[in-house]
């Protein structure tokens, strides 16, 4: 086991943090649509800032000692609580293959599949720009330049089929070779397209949003999220064109272009250049609703408040208990044995017997091993030995959790420690 972090407790708290992001995500997608919020540039920072919120949910987590579980727990004095002095003291964890770690190994490997994926995208790309040539566009074409203000190599390839935009210092639109055969305002406006993707820096978001794809593969509400990033980032694009070259007809007409001929970009691991949605980009040009700001800003305020107190509900709901989130400083632990002194409580263990166990005459015994710090606090639980309830093993992980101790010695000088407890849940009525 590694001496401040264990599978159990690391697979529990990804669990609790897939609960906690999948409620809030289920409440920030409805949200927009509820209260028909309409206004793409609006709805893309809204989509942004969910996505930015549901990486920060496991800054936002108590500490594991002060971890406030769902319902309440009734103390009862007929639980028993004894320490195991010198108890298998070794600290070693037996190598099998427990469900937590197939779980934490299932979620690895597919992660680092994706993360390969993109990586074979990126190499792609460098081998599509390395074999294209400059474009010849007509006068008006080139016209996006000045529409666009920004400023990218156009390149022309008879391996791609739709328009591609990419790098960052320096960008690069890589336009299929059909594009020659359009007129030069249908180019004119899909050039302003992709121009305008360089200009806004989509490209660093982009790559952004994959990488959370790849490491949060397994969640769909979070593919959910960032299809509808992926829309409004268009949207709000495809009304700056049409403000900028004043020709939302002709806008109209590229876009209708692009989807007669099929052109949609494939390129492997890189999903963000799937340029879909074009019936709901169509649609939002055609039957734009004006918002007046105030308005706006009193859906953005209460979304928030909203979305607060989804989180508080979730992480109330769904702990991040479990080692995971404990302390991240690294704890070198040894067994207590020898000249080590143990560690002494500061307080009586108080364990709270769960009132559906209680009621109904559930009875268990549940060894745990303990990391304590050199501050003689507890930075790691995990479950030995099993009651064969959970809920009996939760109750007994939070107790362990709000204890406090006189660290462990050694010649005068504070050591971490493995400490091992045996607490017994024993109804006497």
């Amino acid at each position: 086991m590694s001496p401040s972090l264990s599978t159990a407790g690391l697979a529990a708290a990804l669990t609790a943090y897939a609960l906690q992001a999948a409620l809030v995500l289920g409440v920030g997608l409805l949200l927009p649509n509820l209260f028909r919020l309409r206004n793409p540039r609006v709805c893309l920072y809204y989509w942004q800032g969910l996505l930015l919120a549901i990486l920060a949910l496991p800054l936002l987590q108590p500490e594991p000692g002060r971890m406030m579980f769902a319902g309440n727990l009734t103390t009862v004095t007929t639980v028993t609580a004894s320490w195991l002095d010198g108890f298998a003291a070794s600290g070693t964890e037996e190598k099998t293959w427990t469900t937590d770690r197939l779980l934490l190994l299932a979620i690895g490997l597919g992660a680092l599949v994706r993360l390969a994926w993109l990586g074979l995208g990126l190499s792609r790309l460098r081998s599509l720009r390395r074999d294209a040539v400059l474009a010849e566009l007509s006068p008006m074409a080139h016209r996006a330049f000045d529409d666009a203000g920004a400023r990218a190599r156009l390149l022309v390839s008879g391996r791609v089929e739709g328009p591609l935009t990419f790098g960052w210092r320096d960008p690069v639109v890589l336009l299929p070779a059909g594009i020659l055969e359009l007129d030069p305002e249908t180019q004119r406006g899909i050039v302003c397209h992709e121009l305008l993707h360089v200009r806004r820096r989509d490209w660093l978001w982009a790559l952004f949003e994959e990488a959370v794809r790849a490491l949060l593969w397994f969640h769909p509400a979070v593919w959910m999220l960032l299809a509808r990033i992926a829309l409004s980032r268009e949207q709000v694009v495809d009304r700056e064109v049409v403000r900028r070259t004043g020709s939302r007809r002709a806008y109209l007409e590229a876009l209708r272009a692009v989807a007669s001929r099929s052109w949609q970009a494939a390129v492997p691991g890189l999903p963000f250049f799937h340029r879909g949605h074009l019936r709901e980009r169509v649609i939002h040009l055609c039957r734009e609703v004006p918002m007046s700001r105030s308005r706006i800003a009193s859906l953005v305020a209460t979304f928030a408040g909203l979305l607060a107190l989804t989180a508080i509900l979730g992480i109330l709901a769904f702990p991040m208990t479990g080692t995971a989130w404990a302390d991240a400083k690294p704890v070198q632990p040894v067994p207590l044995q020898g000249d080590i002194q143990p560690p002494q409580p500061l307080q009586p263990m108080r364990v709270d017997y769960p009132a559906k166990e209680k009621f109904l005459k559930i009875e268990g015994q549940v060894t745990s091993e303990v990391v304590i710090d050199e501050q003689g606090k507890v930075v790691s639980v995990e479950v030995k030995q099993s009651s064969g309830n959970a809920n009996l093993d939760q109750a007994a992980a939070y107790a362990l959790w709000r204890q406090t101790f006189l660290p462990a010695t050694r010649k005068g000088k504070p050591v971490a420690v493995f400490w091992y407890m045996r607490i017994e849940f024993k109804d006497y009525y």
